[in-house]
């Protein structure tokens, strides 16, 4: 027999909770799981333990892959970070360790993870901080939404789950530090943008010069530097890129700072450059402490999923 269980952890800055002892409902695909939750909190974060009742049949990693998922695009409906990620761990033991404590307690013994997992019934889980529960909450929305992502038929996307990643890491940045959530969310939609080479007439006249450059008697680093910037050039710019990205993604009724999306963007793009290589935190149009980027961010994230996920 087994049983499914998922572990997630939320900052206590946000509202955001479900109650404890309460029963979820999953449909995975035509079967119903129950789940008891299991609130618990530190000084700093929440953490959610859903555990199912026990099953006698295999569930593949595809399945268990596609609830974590789901969980990041619940949060986003709730505008909340959600630590979900395997390679994150709240505690470790070594392998050692855990092995001498299954012998001496004669059951299946396993160190604490976050994210999603099969697990044989009856297994003890050790690391986890003794907190205090934690309740209230809107928990049918909570499982409506889980749901809902659930049904949803779509493709995979490396992409966007890790621009997701990175859209939740800036979450968990003090409330003050402003610079570094600005750039984590630029980074966040960096990561969807792929950029389309330029024509060929011009990728050409690129090869041409570069020929050139490598026939040139200067320095060897020099010349291995310019040839591979130019050699970038054969894409369009990232900003150009991400502009035609954002006007097929968001409705150009909507204003970010007052600016249509596109152009937002573009303003964003540069602040984040000015930032990055002069360390300005703010120009004419924009101010990294009043930028509307975690809205713009999740906008682009949810209709990404919506318009080419699905």
């Amino acid at each position: 027999m087994y049983f499914l269980k998922i572990r997630f952890l939320i900052p206590n800055n946000y509202s955001f909770s479900l109650e404890n002892n309460q029963k979820l409902t999953i449909d995975l695909d035509d079967i119903l799981f129950t789940f008891s939750v299991c609130t618990t909190e530190s000084t700093s974060y929440r953490t959610y333990t859903l555990k199912s009742n026990d099953f006698d049949f295999p569930m593949n990693d595809e399945t268990v892959q596609k609830i974590v998922d789901s969980l990041y695009l619940t949060s986003l409906e709730f505008g909340v970070g959600i630590l979900i990620n395997p390679d994150l761990k709240s505690s470790w033991f070594t392998k050692s360790f855990l092995e001498e404590m299954k012998s001496k307690n004669g059951m299946n013994i396993e160190d604490e993870f976050i994210g999603a997992q099969v697990v044989p019934s009856g297994t003890i889980f050790i690391g986890s901080n003794p907190v205090t529960i934690h309740s209230e909450s809107s928990f049918k929305i909570f499982e409506e939404l889980l749901n809902k992502y659930i049904r949803i038929k779509y493709r995979k996307s490396e992409k966007l789950i890790r621009a997701i990643e990175i859209y939740n890491s800036s979450t968990y940045l003090n409330i003050v530090n402003h610079s570094a959530r600005f750039i984590l969310l630029m980074t966040s939609i960096e990561a969807l943008i792929d950029q389309k080479k330029v024509s060929k007439r011009l990728q050409n006249s690129l090869d041409s010069y570069i020929k050139r450059i490598n026939r040139l008697k200067i320095n060897s680093e020099e010349k291995t530097s310019i040839v591979g910037s130019l050699g970038l050039q054969k894409k369009g710019s990232i900003k150009r890129s991400g502009k035609i990205l954002v006007e097929y993604l968001l409705d150009n009724d909507k204003r970010y700072n007052g600016f249509l999306p596109s152009a937002f963007f573009s303003k964003a793009y540069d602040l984040r450059s000015n930032f990055v290589h002069f360390g300005k935190t703010k120009s004419k149009d924009l101010n990294i402490r009043t930028i509307q980027m975690q809205e713009f961010v999740k906008d682009m994230l949810k209709s990404y999923f919506e318009n080419i996920s699905c």
